[in-house]
């Protein structure tokens, strides 16, 4: 081919089997600008003769030997013309089609993956689709928030008729008791007096309102884990045992409960998320200042993780190990050499004539110190496989955080660095057993997984053993180095175990979500019969407290009003506690932020939502729209999304489909409302985003659908948990109304007589006592003016006020009215005409109405 010149074009035509594509080809080649002049010309008559002589294809005919042509190959005969050359062409096209597919392909996945398609690609994509049959879940999604939104104002006012219920019978029975204290001390003629001064440290109490503001934080911290999942990092090193203690153990409980273990998860999820954040390889996260293990640690703790450990290795360590006192498993030589010696000299009671100054490769070659080693390596690869096989059969008894928590480092570690099989099996490896089962395993007694006390050899024996299979689950070997080269005889039996081990951590992480498996979501809090309440010391209260205001700045959220600010500001300085005065207390957690679960779901209920679903309705159901074209032929144009529609809605009035021109009619209508709020823009109609949400909707449609449905099941659950919950408030109010009847009809007096005489008191006794504090009776009326107070009702007070005999008004006061604003630190209670002192008319209701009670 010397003096010719191939291009891609001339490389094609040697692939064409016939004459007419042959002849396309060619006229192809003429029509493009790039090929001009002679030697164009000249190239396409060669290669033209070439074809019709049979060239073209790699194959030869013969038309001496038959008129039909009998066809040979020449593919490995070398007298071919240029047939290196050829080769080399052919070889070259192949790359080049082969590259070509797939930078075409990768650039399509990228179009993919970032929704960058035409609405007419859209389209092809949904014919692909399985077309929905089920029920339109967004609008039924909606309908269902909204429904949650009207059930949940409806339960907020029950609950707060059943805690104001509740709070008025507890103050009106304290408040009797108080009455008999008092009347007990009247009678005895002593003042009331409090001994103080008993402890050596002052007795710390919390007012009502600060153990609100606490009830509030704790159930903040709780089930708002991004708080917590931040602080962690944050503390020093110092104080993080003792915070982890009051995290894991008092804030969540040490006893496991599907709520507490939804939100101690959800916890983790942040915190791991990001501790892995800020390092470069999963490797990283097993570095001594790494919080994450150390929280892990913790967690594994509690009762559950407890009971694994107590079920699992106790047994094997009791009966193999704690149970053989004659058990030995040192396999140090030099160790072993100089116990040798000292036994001898102990036994013969003269000096060993064998040499102590032997070095390490000498010694390992005594045969004495060699059938001491074997056995003991045997004996330790027993006991290793009975543990081995214990922990690998237990995998469904291991606890479910645990394997929830390695799940959640195995996914993050794939996606942010694309970390291998092993180095992240060998990170879940190092959490599940040496963080977990080995520290069990080492020191049972610290564990409380044995009552036993342990000998220096047992002890020894486990440190061996535990070595062995902290390598096995973290898929190493022991090397020819440091205290490791006397284990190396044991690597032939991890070896034989490492792939059972990939297996059993590959296995250990195939679990599913919380809220699936608990079977518990966010919406659970809304129907909670009970508060939940946690047991926690005042130190513990203290601390939080302290780190909370100390990182304030790095916990709150950008919002002006961030919820954890709100509560620290209305509690007063953090309790001065010493070991002294350090004591338990019981908090009813309460949520002070119960309206923002409401905006947050009709929030969610968006217009958004509604018109991609309204979309992807109307394109498959008009005809696939072309590729737009600029002037030039060259460049895709951007599509028209308000033209698309408009010609929908034409489309449906030619194929009589009103729905389709009514959904098209809405999404314009739709998207002029969100181009209003600013949610999307149109560029010129184009709406260009909006397109492209569309697009990755269709793509990940399968996974939307998916959790579109459980959502759905979600949703469902809590509303009809709601409305069971609000049947439960009615009936819990119908009881608690009736048991205030019964607190009151204590309040009522011994002789029923007695009920029907009012009390006459004068309104400048009444001023004196300052039960008055205001009044719009003018003042030449006071000393005419009396009041009348009488009670034939329990609970129930009636004033009739009178200037002289003539009877100016009544008013009705109730006792546990009374009782709540006092409690609630309220001074006065105004009237139609009067302003009452609320404690002072307390202590006059009490001197002469309730002291018979």
């Amino acid at each position: 081919m010397e003096g010719l010149e191939i291009e891609d074009e001339d490389v094609i035509l040697l692939d064409e089997d016939d004459d007419s594509s042959s002849s396309s080809t060619v006229n192809s080649i003429k029509t493009n600008g790039n090929n001009n002049g002679n030697d164009d010309s000249n190239k396409i008559t060669l290669m033209t003769s070439l074809r019709e002589k049979g060239w073209g294809s790699g194959m030869l005919v013969d038309k001496e030997k038959n008129q039909y042509g009998t066809i040979k190959s020449y593919k490995d005969d070398k007298s071919s013309p240029w047939f290196e050359e050829r080769q080399v062409i052919a070889t070259l096209y192949k790359a080049r089609v082969l590259l070509h597919e797939m930078i075409y392909t990768k650039m399509n996945q990228e179009r993919l993956l970032s929704g960058n398609l035409c609405v007419g690609e859209i389209q092809s994509l949904l014919n692909t689709q399985k077309e929905d049959v089920e029920t339109d879940w967004i609008a039924e999604i909606q309908e269902l928030k909204r429904n949650m939104v009207a059930e949940i104002r409806r339960n907020h006012l029950l609950e707060r008729d059943v805690n104001k219920l509740d709070k008025r019978i507890a103050l009106l029975i304290k408040h009797r008791s108080n009455i008999k204290d008092l009347l007990l001390e009247q009678n005895k003629g002593k003042k009331d007096k409090k001994k103080k001064g008993d402890d050596k440290a002052e007795y710390i109490t919390l007012d009502q309102k600060q153990l609100e503001s606490y009830q509030n934080l704790f159930y903040l911290l709780q089930t708002e884990p991004h708080y917590l999942a931040k602080l962690v990092t944050l503390i020093q090193a110092d104080q993080m045992e003792d915070f982890l203690d009051t995290v894991f153990l008092t804030l969540f409980g040490d006893d496991f409960s599907p709520r507490e273990e939804f939100l101690i998860l959800s916890l983790f999820r942040l915190a791991i998320g990001q501790e892995m954040s800020r390092i470069k390889s999963a490797g990283d996260l097993l570095a001594v200042e790494s919080v994450v293990p150390k929280m892990i640690i913790t967690y594994t703790r509690r009762k559950q993780g407890h009971e694994f450990l107590k079920q699992i290795i106790a047994p094997i360590l009791e009966n193999n190990v704690v149970n053989a006192p004659d058990l030995n498993l040192e396999l140090n030589a030099v160790q072993v050499y100089q116990n040798m010696i000292s036994e001898q000299e102990i036994q013969t009671g003269a000096k060993s004539t064998l040499n102590r100054g032997l070095g390490e490769d000498q010694i390992i070659q005594l045969k004495e110190v060699q059938s001491i080693l074997e056995p003991r390596v045997e004996k330790c690869i027993q006991i290793c496989e009975r543990f081995f096989t214990g922990i690998i059969q237990s995998l469904n008894r291991l606890p479910y955080g645990i394997r929830w928590i390695c799940k959640q480092i195995q996914s993050i570690a794939q996606k942010n660095f694309d970390s291998k099989p092993d180095e992240i099996a060998k990170v879940i490896g190092y959490f599940v057993y040496y963080r977990f089962i080995n520290l069990a395993i080492v020191t049972p007694d610290a564990f409380e997984i044995l009552d036993k006390e342990l000998s220096i050899t047992s002890r020894k024996n486990l440190v061996n053993i535990a070595k062995v299979l902290q390598n096995l689950f973290t898929l190493k070997t022991f090397q020819n180095q440091g205290s490791e080269r006397w284990m190396q005889p044991l690597n032939k039996w991890i070896l034989s175990k490492t792939n059972i081990v990939r297996q059993y951590l590959e296995d250990l992480i195939q679990v599913t979500d919380p809220s699936e498996y608990l079977r518990v979501d966010k919406y659970n809090e809304l129907t909670l019969k009970l508060n939940p309440v946690v047991v926690i010391s005042l130190g513990e209260i203290s601390q939080t407290h302290r780190l909370l205001i100390a990182n304030l700045a790095a916990l709150k959220m950008k919002e002006k009003e961030d919820p954890l600010e709100l509560i620290l500001k209305a509690l007063p300085a953090p309790l001065e506690v010493v070991e002294d005065n350090d004591r338990e207390i019981q908090l009813t957690l309460i949520n002070r932020f119960k309206e923002n679960i409401e905006k947050e779901i009709s929030i969610s209920a968006s217009l958004l939502a509604e018109t991609k679903e309204l979309v992807i309705s109307v394109l498959r159901s008009i005809p696939i729209q072309q590729k737009q074209q600029n002037n030039s032929g060259d460049d895709e144009k951007r599509d028209d999304l308000i033209s698309i529609l408009q010609n929908a809605i034409k489309h449906g009035k030619e194929t009589n489909n009103p729905q389709l021109s009514s959904n098209a009619e809405k999404i314009i209508n739709n998207l002029k409302k969100m181009e209003a709020e600013g949610s999307i823009q149109s560029e010129n109609n184009h709406y260009e985003g909006f397109i492209k949400v569309i697009a990755l909707e269709v793509i990940n449609r399968q996974e939307i659908r998916e959790q579109q449905r459980k959502e759905r099941m979600r949703l469902t659950i809590a509303l009809r948990d709601l409305r069971k919950h609000q049947s439960y408030l009615n009936d819990q109010i119908q009881h608690y109304t009736s048991y205030l009847k019964d607190v009151l009809l204590h309040y009522g007096p011994k002789d029923k007589k007695k009920s029907t005489k009012p009390m006459k008191i004068s309104f400048k006794e009444l001023t004196k006592k300052g039960v008055i504090v205001e009044s719009d009776i003018p003042k030449l009326s006071h000393g005419s003016t009396s009041f009348y107070i009488s009670s034939d009702a329990p609970g129930i007070f009636d004033i009739e006020a009178r200037i002289g005999v003539a009877s100016v008004g009544t008013l009705s006061l109730s006792l546990d009215d009374l009782l709540d604003k006092s409690s609630a630190g309220i001074p006065y209670l105004k009237l139609e005409n009067i302003v009452l002192d609320v404690n002072m008319t307390l202590h006059l209701l009490n001197r002469h109405f309730l002291k018979n009670i």
